[in-house]
């Protein structure tokens, strides 16, 4: 992983030479069903930059820390969307903001004065940029004396794949605190999701096909299960970038997060 200084230089580096780092390549993923809420997301970081003949040449740098956990709430928060944030004294690598946006609100006692406080944050430090950018932010809470999961899309778009319609950012709790019912799942992918959304329409459309002929169960009914799974098709579709002469502008390690209903977190890097 990146050190906080050398992501602070990287992100210099990039605005001091015209470069541009875009978060949007990445893919992230949560999930939540009966056995807890599974995070997952990629490192990869895709850059543009200028060769002596004034060419545009693309990169990509693994190692950014695109999921974490907010310890005092039993949550974890993902991200998509624009790389690097230009605060009011120097620009800041996404995740790096982020971390120090963490840190900084240790006071906060519920997931949604976290997510209202995240988007009047960013609205303050990102403003109206027309580029997209989201976090997710997932987590349990107690209500009517049960744990119950709850999800935030806190961003500044809505629309489609291919299409966004820009916003002021929003707290967006996607999924209000409720039970889970069995065989219930609520999943939110974001980022370059496009062909991971159409393959796994697919494949979980004949899933049920092989457990029944093959005995074996895509994904194991538990948390752990629906992480490995849920890991497993970054590891795909990026495979399926390499495979395609495209640059891995999903990949680097997977990093992921389950939370139980009993708000432990579990922490994975593959």
């Amino acid at each position: 992983m990146l050190s906080r200084v050398a992501k602070f230089l990287i992100a210099w580096y990039l605005l001091s030479h015209n470069l541009k780092r875009n978060d949007n390549m990445t893919l992230i993923i949560t999930e939540l069903s009966e056995f807890g809420i599974a995070m997952v997301a990629d490192s990869a970081v895709t850059i543009e930059e200028k060769t002596p003949s004034g060419d545009s040449i693309p990169r990509v740098l693994n190692g950014a820390q695109k999921l974490q956990v907010v310890p005092y709430l039993g949550a974890g928060i993902s991200m998509w969307g624009i790389g690097t944030i230009r605060t009011p004294l120097w620009p800041i690598s996404t995740d790096v903001w982020i971390v120090d946006f963490i840190q900084r609100h240790a006071h906060v006692t519920s997931i949604d004065e976290f997510a209202n406080e995240l988007a009047r944050k960013l609205q303050n430090d990102v403003g109206n940029i027309k580029e997209p950018m989201g976090f997710h932010l997932a987590g349990y809470v107690e209500q009517y004396g049960k744990r119950m999961p709850t999800f935030y899309h806190v961003r500044n778009v809505d629309g489609t794949y291919l299409h966004y319609e820009y916003h002021d950012f929003i707290p967006g709790q996607d999924f209000p605190p409720r039970e889970m019912k069995k065989d219930e799942l609520c999943r939110t992918r974001n980022g370059d999701y496009g062909p991971y959304a159409t393959l796994a329409w697919g494949v979980e459309t004949v899933l049920p096909t092989i457990r029944k002929s093959v005995g074996i169960s895509i994904p194991y009914p538990s948390l752990q299960g629906r992480i490995a799974y849920l890991t497993a098709w970054l590891r795909f579709v990026s495979d399926l970038y390499a495979s395609s002469g495209l640059l891995r502008t999903i990949g680097g390690n997977i990093l992921s997060i389950g939370i139980t209903p009993e708000k432990q977190v579990l922490c994975y890097s593959m």
